[in-house]
Protein backbone atom coordinates (compact mmCIF):
# COMPACT_ATOMS: atom_id res chain seq x y z
CA UNK A 1 0.00 0.00 0.00
CA UNK A 2 1.41 3.36 -0.96
CA UNK A 3 1.30 5.69 2.40
CA UNK A 4 2.74 8.62 0.49
CA UNK A 5 -0.32 10.52 -0.82
CA UNK A 6 -1.15 13.29 -3.18
CA UNK A 7 -4.42 13.96 -3.21
CA UNK A 8 -5.74 17.64 -2.11
CA UNK A 9 -7.10 18.00 0.88
CA UNK A 10 -10.89 18.22 1.43
CA UNK A 11 -12.52 18.65 4.96
CA UNK A 12 -13.42 15.50 6.26
CA UNK A 13 -10.24 13.92 4.73
CA UNK A 14 -7.45 15.93 5.88
CA UNK A 15 -4.73 14.32 7.69
CA UNK A 16 -3.45 14.97 11.01
CA UNK A 17 0.29 14.89 11.89
CA UNK A 18 1.34 13.74 15.28
CA UNK A 19 4.50 13.65 17.34
CA UNK A 20 5.16 10.39 19.05
CA UNK A 21 7.69 9.49 21.48
CA UNK A 22 6.69 6.56 23.54
CA UNK A 23 5.23 3.45 22.43
CA UNK A 24 2.05 3.56 24.65
CA UNK A 25 1.68 6.95 22.88
CA UNK A 26 0.38 5.33 19.45
CA UNK A 27 -2.86 4.36 20.33
CA UNK A 28 -3.79 7.50 22.36
CA UNK A 29 -2.67 9.65 19.70
CA UNK A 30 -4.39 7.65 16.89
CA UNK A 31 -8.01 7.45 18.97
CA UNK A 32 -7.87 11.30 19.67
CA UNK A 33 -7.54 11.14 15.89
CA UNK A 34 -4.16 11.61 14.23
CA UNK A 35 -4.07 10.13 10.98
CA UNK A 36 -0.07 10.07 11.02
CA UNK A 37 2.75 9.62 13.48
CA UNK A 38 6.31 11.05 13.25
CA UNK A 39 9.32 10.64 15.96
CA UNK A 40 12.56 10.24 16.00
CA UNK A 41 15.56 7.76 17.99
CA UNK A 42 19.02 7.83 18.59
CA UNK A 43 21.08 4.98 17.15
CA UNK A 44 22.11 2.10 19.87
CA UNK A 45 25.39 2.63 19.52
CA UNK A 46 25.13 6.26 19.69
CA UNK A 47 22.93 6.46 23.18
CA UNK A 48 26.29 7.20 25.56
CA UNK A 49 27.13 9.98 23.26
CA UNK A 50 26.63 13.65 22.57
CA UNK A 51 25.45 13.18 19.08
CA UNK A 52 21.86 13.79 17.68
CA UNK A 53 20.00 11.73 15.10
CA UNK A 54 18.17 14.58 14.65
CA UNK A 55 16.77 18.36 15.30
CA UNK A 56 16.32 17.40 18.95
CA UNK A 57 18.99 16.65 21.26
CA UNK A 58 17.00 16.08 24.39
CA UNK A 59 16.11 11.99 25.42
CA UNK A 60 12.19 13.07 26.32
CA UNK A 61 12.02 14.28 22.72
CA UNK A 62 13.48 10.52 21.54
CA UNK A 63 11.95 6.91 21.63
CA UNK A 64 14.13 5.51 24.46
CA UNK A 65 15.78 2.81 22.35
CA UNK A 66 15.73 1.54 18.78
CA UNK A 67 13.51 -1.45 20.38
CA UNK A 68 11.09 0.74 21.47
CA UNK A 69 10.67 2.65 18.18
CA UNK A 70 10.62 -0.78 16.57
CA UNK A 71 7.78 -1.77 19.00
CA UNK A 72 6.23 1.82 17.85
CA UNK A 73 5.82 1.01 13.90
CA UNK A 74 4.44 -2.37 14.67
CA UNK A 75 1.77 -0.91 16.73
CA UNK A 76 1.31 1.95 14.06
CA UNK A 77 0.93 -0.12 11.15
CA UNK A 78 -1.59 -2.68 13.30
CA UNK A 79 -3.76 0.44 13.28
CA UNK A 80 -3.05 1.17 9.70
CA UNK A 81 -1.12 4.51 10.77
CA UNK A 82 2.52 5.70 9.12
CA UNK A 83 4.79 6.53 11.23
CA UNK A 84 7.83 8.41 10.12
CA UNK A 85 11.10 9.02 11.21
CA UNK A 86 12.79 11.97 11.80
CA UNK A 87 16.25 12.38 10.59
CA UNK A 88 15.95 16.06 10.07
CA UNK A 89 19.32 17.72 11.03
CA UNK A 90 20.33 20.64 8.64
CA UNK A 91 23.48 19.22 8.55
CA UNK A 92 25.42 16.05 9.76
CA UNK A 93 29.36 15.31 9.72
CA UNK A 94 29.74 12.76 6.73
CA UNK A 95 31.06 10.04 9.58
CA UNK A 96 27.06 10.33 10.77
CA UNK A 97 25.96 9.16 6.67
CA UNK A 98 26.86 5.47 7.31
CA UNK A 99 25.33 4.92 10.94
CA UNK A 100 22.33 7.19 9.82
CA UNK A 101 21.40 5.32 6.88
CA UNK A 102 21.80 2.30 8.83
CA UNK A 103 18.95 3.30 11.02
CA UNK A 104 16.66 3.98 8.34
CA UNK A 105 17.32 0.55 6.51
CA UNK A 106 16.95 -0.97 10.32
CA UNK A 107 13.54 1.40 10.60
CA UNK A 108 12.23 0.42 6.56
CA UNK A 109 12.50 -3.44 7.98
CA UNK A 110 10.25 -2.11 11.96
CA UNK A 111 7.87 -1.06 8.93
CA UNK A 112 8.19 2.80 9.07
CA UNK A 113 6.73 4.59 6.40
CA UNK A 114 9.27 7.21 5.53
CA UNK A 115 12.42 9.38 6.86
CA UNK A 116 12.00 12.78 6.97
CA UNK A 117 15.11 14.51 6.09
CA UNK A 118 17.30 18.09 5.28
CA UNK A 119 20.79 17.27 4.57
CA UNK A 120 21.51 16.91 1.12
CA UNK A 121 24.51 13.99 2.08
CA UNK A 122 21.94 11.89 3.86
CA UNK A 123 19.19 12.63 1.32
CA UNK A 124 21.74 11.47 -2.02
CA UNK A 125 22.29 8.39 0.01
CA UNK A 126 18.70 7.68 1.09
CA UNK A 127 18.07 7.99 -2.94
CA UNK A 128 20.87 5.28 -3.72
CA UNK A 129 19.66 2.88 -1.18
CA UNK A 130 16.58 2.90 -2.88
CA UNK A 131 14.86 2.23 0.40
CA UNK A 132 11.21 0.63 0.61
CA UNK A 133 9.48 4.13 1.80
CA UNK A 134 8.65 7.55 1.13
CA UNK A 135 11.14 10.35 1.91
CA UNK A 136 9.77 13.90 3.44
CA UNK A 137 11.67 16.77 2.80
CA UNK A 138 11.89 18.26 6.26
CA UNK A 139 11.29 22.31 6.97
CA UNK A 140 15.08 22.17 8.25
CA UNK A 141 16.32 22.09 4.44
CA UNK A 142 14.98 25.66 4.13
CA UNK A 143 12.91 24.95 0.49
CA UNK A 144 11.33 28.15 0.36
CA UNK A 145 10.29 28.31 -3.62
CA UNK A 146 9.72 26.08 -6.45
CA UNK A 147 12.65 26.16 -7.58
CA UNK A 148 14.60 24.99 -4.66
CA UNK A 149 12.35 22.42 -4.77
CA UNK A 150 13.21 20.89 -8.03
CA UNK A 151 16.55 20.72 -6.68
CA UNK A 152 15.49 18.52 -3.77
CA UNK A 153 13.59 16.64 -5.95
CA UNK A 154 16.07 14.68 -7.32
CA UNK A 155 17.09 12.91 -4.60
CA UNK A 156 13.69 11.32 -4.96
CA UNK A 157 11.73 13.20 -2.06
CA UNK A 158 7.99 13.04 -2.37
CA UNK A 159 6.92 14.70 0.22
CA UNK A 160 7.65 18.44 1.49
CA UNK A 161 7.28 19.94 5.31
CA UNK A 162 6.84 23.64 3.94
CA UNK A 163 9.22 26.45 6.03
CA UNK A 164 6.80 28.43 8.50
CA UNK A 165 7.45 31.46 7.38
CA UNK A 166 6.25 31.50 3.99
CA UNK A 167 2.84 32.66 3.78
CA UNK A 168 -0.19 31.52 2.69
CA UNK A 169 0.13 33.11 -1.30
CA UNK A 170 3.83 32.02 -1.36
CA UNK A 171 2.68 28.69 -0.27
CA UNK A 172 0.22 28.73 -3.00
CA UNK A 173 2.89 29.22 -5.12
CA UNK A 174 5.43 26.35 -4.21
CA UNK A 175 2.04 23.70 -4.23
CA UNK A 176 0.96 24.57 -7.42
CA UNK A 177 4.15 24.24 -9.02
CA UNK A 178 4.63 20.62 -7.96
CA UNK A 179 1.80 18.78 -8.16
CA UNK A 180 3.76 15.44 -7.91
CA UNK A 181 4.18 16.48 -4.22
CA UNK A 182 2.57 16.14 -1.29
CA UNK A 183 2.76 19.15 1.35
CA UNK A 184 2.94 19.49 5.01
CA UNK A 185 2.05 22.65 6.92
CA UNK A 186 2.36 23.67 10.69
CA UNK A 187 -0.75 24.55 12.45
CA UNK A 188 -0.29 24.24 15.82
CA UNK A 189 2.57 24.62 18.76
CA UNK A 190 6.12 26.20 18.33
CA UNK A 191 5.94 29.31 15.99
CA UNK A 192 9.79 30.96 16.29
CA UNK A 193 11.48 33.90 15.62
CA UNK A 194 14.10 32.43 13.50
CA UNK A 195 13.58 30.52 10.06
CA UNK A 196 15.35 26.92 11.77
CA UNK A 197 16.90 26.27 8.66
CA UNK A 198 19.03 29.06 9.02
CA UNK A 199 19.17 29.36 12.69
CA UNK A 200 22.56 28.64 14.86
CA UNK A 201 20.80 27.74 17.87
CA UNK A 202 20.84 24.75 19.73
CA UNK A 203 18.60 22.87 21.57
CA UNK A 204 20.28 21.58 24.24
CA UNK A 205 18.79 23.17 27.03
CA UNK A 206 18.41 20.54 30.28
CA UNK A 207 14.61 22.49 30.70
CA UNK A 208 13.88 22.23 27.20
CA UNK A 209 13.39 26.13 26.92
CA UNK A 210 13.50 27.41 23.34
CA UNK A 211 17.34 28.73 22.96
CA UNK A 212 15.29 32.02 21.94
CA UNK A 213 13.84 32.47 24.73
CA UNK A 214 16.91 32.75 27.02
CA UNK A 215 18.14 36.42 27.26
CA UNK A 216 20.73 37.34 25.03
CA UNK A 217 22.31 40.80 23.11
CA UNK A 218 21.45 42.56 20.36
CA UNK A 219 24.57 44.45 18.71
CA UNK A 220 25.16 45.44 14.68
CA UNK A 221 28.17 44.17 13.07
CA UNK A 222 30.12 46.46 14.79
CA UNK A 223 29.49 45.07 18.13
CA UNK A 224 27.29 48.12 19.28
CA UNK A 225 24.39 47.63 21.49
CA UNK A 226 21.28 48.01 19.36
CA UNK A 227 19.21 51.16 20.92
CA UNK A 228 15.73 50.47 22.14
CA UNK A 229 13.87 52.16 19.11
CA UNK A 230 15.56 50.29 16.59
CA UNK A 231 13.07 48.42 14.25
CA UNK A 232 15.00 45.02 14.88
CA UNK A 233 15.15 45.34 18.87
CA UNK A 234 11.87 46.58 19.34
CA UNK A 235 10.29 43.47 17.40
CA UNK A 236 12.60 40.91 19.57
CA UNK A 237 10.80 42.76 22.57
CA UNK A 238 7.32 42.26 21.60
CA UNK A 239 8.71 38.11 20.37
CA UNK A 240 10.21 38.60 24.06
CA UNK A 241 6.06 38.82 25.23
CA UNK A 242 4.54 36.17 23.08
CA UNK A 243 4.64 32.32 23.90
CA UNK A 244 5.81 30.29 21.13
CA UNK A 245 4.14 27.47 22.74
CA UNK A 246 0.70 28.80 22.17
CA UNK A 247 1.94 28.98 18.58
CA UNK A 248 -1.48 28.22 16.34
CA UNK A 249 -2.47 28.27 12.65
CA UNK A 250 -6.35 27.52 12.73
CA UNK A 251 -7.68 30.86 11.12
CA UNK A 252 -5.55 29.65 7.81
CA UNK A 253 -7.12 25.97 7.76
CA UNK A 254 -9.74 26.99 5.01
CA UNK A 255 -6.62 28.38 3.30
CA UNK A 256 -4.95 25.41 2.97
CA UNK A 257 -6.90 23.28 2.22
CA UNK A 258 -7.78 25.77 -1.11
CA UNK A 259 -4.30 25.86 -2.07
CA UNK A 260 -3.66 22.09 -1.62
CA UNK A 261 -1.94 21.53 1.43
CA UNK A 262 -2.59 17.52 2.56
CA UNK A 263 -1.15 17.21 5.83
CA UNK A 264 -2.16 18.92 9.54
CA UNK A 265 1.38 19.13 11.15
CA UNK A 266 1.25 19.48 15.15
CA UNK A 267 5.00 20.08 16.79
CA UNK A 268 5.28 18.35 20.11
CA UNK A 269 8.36 15.90 20.35
CA UNK A 270 9.14 15.76 24.22
CA UNK A 271 6.00 17.14 25.54
CA UNK A 272 3.61 15.29 27.37
CA UNK A 273 1.42 12.53 26.63
CA UNK A 274 -1.61 14.24 27.68
CA UNK A 275 -0.82 17.84 25.90
CA UNK A 276 0.33 16.07 22.46
CA UNK A 277 -3.45 14.45 22.77
CA UNK A 278 -5.20 17.61 23.17
CA UNK A 279 -3.67 19.04 20.70
CA UNK A 280 -4.35 16.34 18.27
CA UNK A 281 -8.32 16.09 19.44
CA UNK A 282 -8.23 20.10 19.19
CA UNK A 283 -7.10 20.08 15.14
CA UNK A 284 -9.50 17.06 14.67
CA UNK A 285 -12.80 18.77 16.84
CA UNK A 286 -11.88 21.85 14.00
CA UNK A 287 -11.19 19.83 10.75
CA UNK A 288 -14.73 17.95 11.16
CA UNK A 289 -16.21 21.30 11.05
CA UNK A 290 -17.67 23.01 8.39
CA UNK A 291 -16.05 25.62 7.84
CA UNK A 292 -13.65 24.67 9.39
CA UNK A 293 -12.27 28.09 10.64
CA UNK A 294 -15.63 28.37 12.40
CA UNK A 295 -14.65 30.85 15.34
CA UNK A 296 -11.00 29.88 15.56
CA UNK A 297 -9.89 33.45 18.03
CA UNK A 298 -12.62 32.26 20.17
CA UNK A 299 -11.41 28.65 20.03
CA UNK A 300 -8.19 29.59 20.73
CA UNK A 301 -8.89 32.12 23.76
CA UNK A 302 -10.94 28.92 25.22
CA UNK A 303 -7.94 26.30 24.48
CA UNK A 304 -5.13 28.57 26.07
CA UNK A 305 -6.63 30.94 28.12
CA UNK A 306 -5.57 34.14 26.47
CA UNK A 307 -5.94 35.92 23.26
CA UNK A 308 -4.11 34.91 20.08
CA UNK A 309 -1.20 37.28 18.99
CA UNK A 310 -0.10 37.67 15.92
CA UNK A 311 3.31 36.62 16.10
CA UNK A 312 2.69 33.28 17.21
CA UNK A 313 -0.04 32.94 14.29
CA UNK A 314 1.31 30.61 11.92
CA UNK A 315 -0.71 32.55 8.98
CA UNK A 316 -0.22 36.63 10.46
CA UNK A 317 -1.33 37.55 7.16
CA UNK A 318 -5.17 36.42 8.31
CA UNK A 319 -4.52 37.95 11.40
CA UNK A 320 -6.95 41.13 12.26
CA UNK A 321 -5.54 44.27 12.08
CA UNK A 322 -6.04 47.05 14.70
Amino acid sequence: MDLIKTERMEWGSARILAPVDKVEEVEALVRAGAHELYGGVQPNEWRARSLSANQRSFASAQFPSEEAFAEAASEARRLSVPLHLALNAPLYDPIAYGPLLALAERAARWGAAGVIAADLGLLARLAEAALPFGVTLSTMAGAMNRSALQLFKRFGIRRVVLPRHLTLGEMASVVSAHPDLAFEAFVLVGRCPNEEAYCTFQHTNPAKRWPCEIPYALSDTAGNPLPVDHPLARWWEEWNRADRRMACGLCGLSELARIGVSYLKIVGRGAATASKVKDVQWIAEFTGRNPPNFAAREAYAERFGRPCHRLTCYFPELYPSG
